[in-house]
This record gives structure tokens, C-alpha cells and sequence, in this order.
């Protein structure tokens, strides 16, 4: 094997290096960098092959489709989550033009993890708002009995 090839430096690296041996003023950096240089390879294919990897969802990765109650209920508004407790009450009904490109099987399957979406997300909207109702009983309540 041969040794590795010197690493290239400026000139005005060279010439701050040879000040540095000469007055002792820092440390020698060109062994230093001599010692992070890679290997040279000799030919083409003697480095090891990276693995091949395939696409993999994030543990954290949202699968689930994006639906209006999701959006209502991350704007944290208050009157937001009322809208998102009604879609709880109201059927999903897709226009006639929705997904064309696809079979009725396929619809029908995107329809259904649709609603489960949505309704995962709209009963969220209701724990919000009775957590903000809990929150706002509690803090007049006690505005009340400290007046007092």
C-alpha cells in the first residue's frame, strides 16, 4: 500500500505553517490534516458497495389522509372545533367528480380510512372544547370563591 497523498494547501496556509514551526506559536497542523485524509482508492471498484435501501414510512410518518377536521382542529380556535364537533353528526358524501381515476372498490376503501380519519380528528375537537370548557369553569370558579 501506498502511503496516502499529501493533502493541498494554500499558500498562505503553507506559509502560516512554516511561521508556525519556525517560531512554535501553534500547533503543526500539516500532520494533523495528513491524518484526515482518506485513502486513495487504486482502481474503480474496490470500495465496499453502500446496501440498497427501500422506502420505509417514519415511525411519527401521518398515513392517514389530511381532512378538514385535521385542519380545524390544528388552527386551535375554539369556534373552529364547534365546526369540527358538527362533521361528527354529518355523513361524508363525495361528489360525483371525486377520485374518477379510480375503481369503485378504491373509492369506496379511500371513503371509509376518509371517515376514520375525520372522525378521529373531530372527536379530538370535542376532547379540546371540553377541556377548554373544564379550564374556563374552573378559572371563574375560583375568580369567584377568591373574590369573595
Amino acid at each position: 500500500l501506498a502511503p496516502p497523498p499529501k493533502a493541498h494547501y494554500s499558500s498562505m496556509q503553507l506559509q502560516d505553517d512554516m511561521f508556525s514551526q519556525f517560531f512554535g506559536a501553534k500547533p503543526n497542523r500539516t500532520r494533523a490534516l495528513e491524518r484526515h485524509v482518506p485513502p486513495p482508492y487504486i482502481r474503480e471498484g474496490e470500495f465496499e458497495k453502500l446496501p440498497v435501501y427501500t422506502a420505509c414510512p417514519s415511525p411519527g410518518a401521518d398515513d392517514q389522509p389530511k381532512t378538514l377536521t385535521r385542519y380545524l382542529f390544528l388552527y386551535v380556535f375554539p369556534i373552529f372545533w364547534i365546526v369540527g364537533i358538527a362533521i361528527i353528526f354529518s355523513p361524508l358524501r363525495p361528489n360525483s367528480e371525486w377520485e374518477t381515476g379510480k375503481s369503485e372498490e378504491e373509492r369506496q376503501k379511500l371513503l371509509v380510512e376518509m371517515r376514520v380519519s375525520e372522525l378521529k380528528w373531530a372527536k379530538r375537537c370535542l376532547y379540546a372544547m371540553v377541556a377548554l370548557l373544564v379550564l374556563i369553569v374552573v378559572l371563574v370558579t375560583t375568580f369567584v370563591l377568591v373574590r369573595r
